[in-house]
């Protein structure tokens, strides 16, 4: 009975450890068809760092030969693609939701330098840096559809329901959500999972209704 108990103890144990193992796995997929696994981080804004083991040199790698990375940096497994954001310039995103629309953010956290003003009896004054966490919202119709910059977390940015309401239009069921407010700017990604799971097959629903004779 014992050592019954002993052996899925140590089951348990392993299973466990191979689990977590598992998860500090990252992968690299390359243009060309090859693949590394081992560990990662995105570097530079448009780098990743990577070695097979810890105790490995680390290699840099630049995303305009990489397909994809997937870093297990957060709760799931993260997706990083180069995307071209705008015409002629590209940005490492996050992918958030792919499908019908699919939805990335970029990310940009940083601080800001200290900086001296001029005061009375033209003292000089030294402003302290701050932090600052930009995360600006991506989203793309179809495999290689035009991308749009749907807003993002700071004040300067687009009107997010006016934004949002016209890239939906097409469902008017989600455009009344985002008009009434029931979906905000911190509800994005609920958006674009509606839109996808709901909108879209009511589409092919009316198409199909409209060829019947």
């Amino acid at each position: 009975m014992k050592k019954t108990l002993l052996l899925v103890l140590i089951s348990c144990f392993v299973g466990s450890y191979m689990g977590i193992a598992q998860k500090d796995v990252d992968t690299l997929y390359f243009k060309d068809g090859k693949k590394l696994t081992g560990f990662a981080k995105l570097i530079n804004g448009d780098q990743v760092k990577f070695k097979k083991s810890k105790s490995d040199k680390a290699e840099k790698f630049h995303f305009d030969n990489l397909e994809q990375v997937v870093i297990n940096d957060k709760e799931k497994a993260s997706t990083y693609i180069y995307l071209e954001t705008r015409k002629g310039y590209f940005n490492v995103v996050r992918e958030l939701e792919i499908g019908t629309v699919n939805l990335y953010v970029l990310e940009q956290t940083g601080y800001s330098s200290p900086m001296f003003v001029g005061g009375a009896n033209g003292q000089m004054n030294m402003m302290h840096g701050n932090y600052y966490d930009i995360k600006n919202l991506y989203v793309s119709k179809g495999v290689n559809g035009e991308v749009t910059h749907l807003g993002s977390n700071q004040l300067f940015s687009k009107n997010f329901k006016n934004a949002a309401s016209d890239y939906f239009a097409d469902c008017p069921e989600l455009v009344a959500k985002i008009q009434n407010k029931e979906y905000r700017k911190k509800h994005v990604k609920d958006i674009v999972h509606f839109y996808n799971l709901k909108c879209k097959g009511q589409h092919v629903v009316l198409t199909k209704q409209s060829k019947s004779p």
